[in-house]
């Protein structure tokens, strides 16, 4: 009995609970009404040019710098140029001492010429005498064959016996093996083992001769590119050792930033895009970029107390005569998207329903009107929509919770209008 007592009483509260939740209700849609509906603040859908913009920070750095060191060691013997000159490809940076080089440059020469004379020599002494075996070996086969053929004329006359014929060919076989001998020993006389070993000493010195000019030349330390030199580290009559750090030069006037965007934004950023790039070291004056490079990897920065996984992205700097300097600090604008006349809301017009559907409230006689819509470009202080029906002008509630329904009375309040933003 007192189980189905307290059931009743458990009924009844939820009922008068019900009950006065309704009637709560009554009263404020009721209230609501009396005051002119629920005040709201609105602004004006616009139709403008919309943009989105990647903003991040890097570092300028020139796009080419060489270290410029010597393949000799030496003395010194001219540097003109120092630090803040501008060069150009081909300059001459310095000279080091060359009288050494140019003395051996000298004795090798002469030495070449005399292994050359040796080589003739050789040459012609060879030639010479197998020149002479193989037409005296040519001269005996030639008598030979003829003193063959008479014999054989008087074979076949009955005058000779075989074996008088048969010794006239043996020595006429003799003969032509000779000849053929001494022809190819001739005709290959300049591989003769002497004259081989020779050619080789004679082709030894003129490589050295060759090696000695290159290094004649690298005493000439020439600037490899246009740019400033910005490190001199030798000095007149100094000695040097080969792989010295001579000089630093940088192309100053082609400039890039390095900079990192978040894995979040980095799918957005394609090369050739645009880029607005300032500097505090530049009175933050604006200059003109490319993006030229993106990283294929990704990697995990410090940031704060924890970490940040980012992409590096190279800026090329294409404005002329900047007051851009490497290593300064810059800032750069990243254009990832951009749009002519769109319907534009600022974000606090927007409202998520729990199932994720994006929707606006448009006010139209004084009542919430709620419109579906697909957001587009999202640019700094307001975002493009889509959706059946939107018009410029259409005035759209600000802050929507779920306290707005489709249908409600609303009370707009004078005077609060959403500003104009990109």
């Amino acid at each position: 009995m007192r189980k189905f007592k307290k059931k009743n009483i458990l009924i009844i509260s939820a009922v008068l609970i019900v009950v006065a939740f309704i009637s709560l209700a009554t009263v404020n849609a009721m209230r609501l009404k009396e005051q002119g509906g629920l005040p709201v603040k609105t602004t004006s859908i616009l139709k403008q040019d919309i943009e989105s913009n990647i903003f991040a920070s890097g570092t300028i750095v020139s796009k080419e710098e060489r270290e410029i060191t010597s393949d000799l060691s030496g003395k010194v013997r001219e540097v003109l140029v120092e630090e803040g000159m501008k060069v150009k490809k081909g300059d001459l940076l310095a000279k080091l001492d060359s009288d050494e080089l140019e003395y051996n440059l000298k004795q090798s020469e002469i030495k070449l010429e005399v292994a050359k004379d040796k080589l003739n020599q050789l040459r012609k002494e060879n030639m010479s005498t197998l020149e002479t075996e193989y037409k005296n070996t040519q001269i005996r086969y030639k008598d030979a064959k003829k003193k063959y053929e008479d014999k054989k004329a008087l074979f076949e006359a009955g005058a000779i016996s075989e074996n008088e014929l048969e010794q006239a060919k043996s020595d006429m076989q003799t003969a032509y093996n000779d000849y053929t001998l001494a022809k190819k020993k001739y005709e290959d006389a300049d591989v003769l083992g002497e004259i081989r070993i020779q050619e080789k000493e004679v082709r030894a010195m003129e490589l050295e001769i060759e090696k000695i000019k290159s290094d004649i030349k690298k005493t000439n330390i020439i600037s490899p590119i246009d740019g400033t030199v910005i490190e001199v580290n030798i000095s007149e009559l100094s000695i040097i050792a080969a792989n010295t750090l001579m000089f630093k030069i940088q192309d100053t006037e082609n400039l890039e930033v390095i900079t990192n965007i978040s894995e979040y934004d980095v799918g957005k950023v394609k090369i050739g895009q645009t880029v607005n790039v300032t500097s505090d070291g530049a009175e933050n004056k604006e200059y003109k970029g490319t993006v030229a490079y993106i990283s294929p990897n990704a990697v995990v920065e410090k940031n704060g107390q924890g970490t940040e996984t980012v992409v590096k992205v190279k800026v090329d700097i294409n404005s002329k005569n900047t007051q851009f300097k490497p290593n300064f600090s810059a800032n750069v604008e990243i254009n990832t998207a951009n749009k002519k006349d769109v319907l534009v809301v600022p974000y606090e017009a927007i409202y998520a329903d729990k199932d994720g559907t994006k929707c606006i409230y448009i006010v139209e006689d004084n009542k919430a009107k709620k419109c579906v819509i697909n957001t587009g470009i999202e640019g700094d202080m307001v975002t493009e929509i889509i959706g059946d029906g939107l018009k410029e002008n259409d005035l759209v509630i600000l802050n929507p919770t779920e306290k707005i329904k489709d249908g409600m009375d609303v009370k707009v309040n004078k005077g609060i209008q959403g500003k104009k933003g990109n």
